[in-house]
């Protein structure tokens, strides 16, 4: 495994926030590289429907996703598909490794976003693509006429518990409080839907398995004790970041989130953050694409400096 030293800045990560920090980067001439192991768009391609994204009343998640890689492409980005196992801070270099190859840069700026919490129940993630999921808009055509569940009260669980009304038979919605904690134009809508049911103050605490997939799961409410039927359960309780990659940048983190100032700089020099794996206080689409603008904006002084 050789080291390439052909870049200026590498972007890990190319969700809203690594896609704008890249488009940036481009614009001002630099030699940027993006590399994830995931789709481009990252978890915004799993959003059935998006309308609080300015210039687009309605948009899928994939579709927004998808515009946004093009423009990346319409600029020549290149984009390397692989997963990140180590990133080593060598002074005014930074060496990327993944599993098939070590790359040199400059600056790195680190925007791999989020990953959904799971439930932590037996079973889970034997389950995962025979009843258990995080996508409603990928795997929600699977469902059709059979009962579901959703786990959670945010935007998210009501958006999806929606659009799974519109395809499976049944949707019951499972909280833990007694509020919603989502947008009230959400909880009108869930309200409004003959379709949804909602089991407030109550969790899942068993998932029932039947030839080896899932055919119902136990809830506790209020201290009582249930079975809902539910050939699939999409859970929405809340994302985690995941940073094993940088372990060894040995960067100030809180909670899992890295830590940086107001120009995404983290406490290892050369090295930014942005998007949703950052500590703020809003995670939203909008918000990572500033953050990506601004990560971008300051590596660009960075590499001057450095010159």
């Amino acid at each position: 495994m050789q080291n390439q030293l052909i870049f200026d800045v590498i972007v890990v990560g190319s969700g809203p926030a690594g896609i704008t920090a890249a488009i940036y980067l481009k614009m001002a001439n630099l030699n940027v590289l993006m590399i994830d192991s995931n789709a481009p768009g990252g978890q915004v391609n799993k959003i059935s429907v998006i309308e609080n994204y300015p210039g687009f009343s309605h948009i899928s998640g994939a579709d927004l996703a998808y515009n946004m890689f093009a423009q990346t492409q319409d600029l020549d980005i290149p984009y390397k598909y692989g997963k990140v196992v180590d990133i080593i801070n060598d002074g005014n270099q930074k060496i990327i490794k993944t599993e098939k190859e070590s790359l040199q840069c400059k600056v790195v700026i680190i925007a791999t976003g989020r990953k959904p919490k799971e439930l932590g129940l037996p079973n889970e993630k034997n389950l995962i693509g025979k009843g258990i999921s995080w996508c409603a808009i990928c795997d929600g055509a699977l469902f059709k006429n059979k009962d579901v569940i959703v786990v959670g009260g945010g935007n998210s669980a009501l958006e999806e518990s929606l659009y799974l009304s519109n395809i499976a038979n049944k949707v019951s919605i499972i909280h833990r409080s007694k509020e919603l904690s989502c947008d009230e134009i959400f909880k009108d809508r869930v309200l409004k839907s003959p379709k949804i049911d909602i089991y407030h103050n109550a969790e899942v605490i068993k998932l029932n398995v039947f030839k080896n997939k899932l055919e119902s799961v136990e809830i506790e409410q209020l201290g009582e004790k249930q079975k809902v039927s539910a050939s699939g359960v999409f859970i929405y309780i809340g994302f985690e970041p995941s940073i094993f990659y940088a372990e060894g940048l040995d960067l100030d983190v809180h909670d899992g989130y890295i830590n940086v100032d107001k120009d995404m700089r983290t406490n290892v020099a050369g090295v930014y953050a942005c998007g949703d794996v950052i500590k703020k206080d809003l995670y939203q689409i909008t918000t990572a694409i500033s953050d990506g603008s601004v990560a971008a904006t300051s590596a660009i002084k960075y590499l001057k400096e450095i010159e």
